[in-house]
């Protein structure tokens, strides 16, 4: 197995531990309902978890901020950011009822707080009252365009606010497409050689 990314300011012996949990966890129910889909499961999951940590080693986030994590499916990336920052509030939005079991038994089983599973779609949760400028982060990965996402995302995003679209080749088209637009400023932060961050200030 490759080896985790090292953060600072965090409680190593409790976020391997509970990381190991985690990563246990998705390899298990990964033969029943498929969560990711590799021959080597073990060597994915590790470049699963960095991809998601990477970006607190470059975008500093404050103590304590709403997040919202828009087709979680597996648990990546909020799972691994809330197992580094647990002060992190965290929504964890799967349109899909299996997954959002197995979200529900990992909080369960390493005892996490501050973060929920809601079963629903972006197009209806945004458009919930209670919702509206709720968030002071949004980030989602492999669910779809920005562009086409940023209507229900300004909706939910504090002003100041940030979205992170995890983004492999799309980046700097999308980026592109949405400075067309000139309605809020966007940068993209590299992460990888195959990972930008586009993010979306409000």
């Amino acid at each position: 197995m490759q080896k985790i990314l090292n953060l600072p300011n965090v409680d190593k012996s409790r976020f391997e531990r509970q990381l190991q949990a985690y990563l246990a966890l998705v390899s298990h129910w990964n033969s029943i309902t498929n969560l990711v889909s590799a021959t080597n499961v073990d060597n994915l999951l590790t470049e699963l978890t960095n991809q998601s940590l990477a970006p607190l080693l470059k975008e500093p986030l404050a103590e304590n901020l709403q997040v919202l994590d828009i087709g979680s499916g597996a648990g990546f990336p909020a799972i691994p950011i809330k197992l580094a920052r647990p002060d992190l509030a965290i929504t964890l939005l799967e349109p899909r009822r299996k997954r959002c079991l197995f979200l529900r038994r990992v909080i369960s089983e390493l005892a996490l707080d501050r973060i929920d599973v809601v079963q629903g779609r972006l197009e209806d949760f945004a458009y919930r009252k209670e919702c509206a400028l709720s968030f002071d982060l949004v980030m989602t990965r492999g669910t779809g365009s920005a562009p086409e996402q940023l209507p229900y995302v300004s909706r939910l995003v504090k002003p100041g606010g940030q979205c992170w679209f995890y983004k492999g080749s799309s980046a700097k088209r999308e980026a592109k497409q949405l400075l067309a637009t000139g309605v809020y400023p966007v940068r993209l932060s590299r992460l990888t050689t195959k990972l930008t961050l586009l993010i979306v200030t409000f």
